[in-house]
């Protein structure tokens, strides 16, 4: 699979509601919905008793930071063409190749963290996309008549300042 477009579950008036449970006084100026191209990857990890599980990591192109994530849920009413994203190519950091090594190593690490000194390796690559398109929120906000940007995450409403 090449690309997939990442349904969006938190929406614009929850993404709100996260910020101003920090900062009552927040006041919401606009918001866009963008999705931002990240490299994904499947991985089989063994388990202990033999069994395995299924492991889900996404590496942000831009920062290239890895990241364990859920299942992810592709949106069946929107196509690629149809969505506002951030499709820079230039902005990209990494490959997909240095992606993988990225993923891999990420739950390899994890994988070890849990069985402790009993985990024998072993953790194998089954899927990947070359692009996966993640939903993020970005708000223009005021808070003490101070404007700040924010990107809100739309999977899980996390969110980080970028500008003010």
């Amino acid at each position: 699979m090449n690309e997939i477009l990442l349904k969006t579950i938190v929406d614009a008036e929850h993404a709100a509601k996260v910020l101003q449970a920090k900062a009552p006084d927040l006041e919401v100026v606009s918001a866009s919905l963008r999705r931002h191209p990240f490299a994904g990857f499947e991985f089989h990890v063994p388990a202990l008793a033999g069994r395995g599980e299924t492991a889900r990591a996404l590496v942000d192109y831009y920062s290239g930071k890895a990241f364990i994530s859920d299942r992810w849920e592709s949106d069946p009413v929107l196509e690629v063409d149809d969505v506002e994203a951030v499709s820079d190519p230039s902005w990209n950091s990494i490959s997909f190749e240095t992606a993988r090594q990225r993923a891999k190593a990420l739950l390899s690490t994890a994988a070890l963290r849990k069985a402790r000194l009993a985990w024998k390796g072993g953790v194998k690559e089954t899927a990947s996309v070359e692009k996966v398109w993640k939903p993020n929120w970005i708000l223009d906000v005021r808070i003490q008549g101070r404007n700040y940007r924010v990107i809100v995450d739309g999977l899980n409403g996390g969110y980080f300042f970028t500008e003010s």
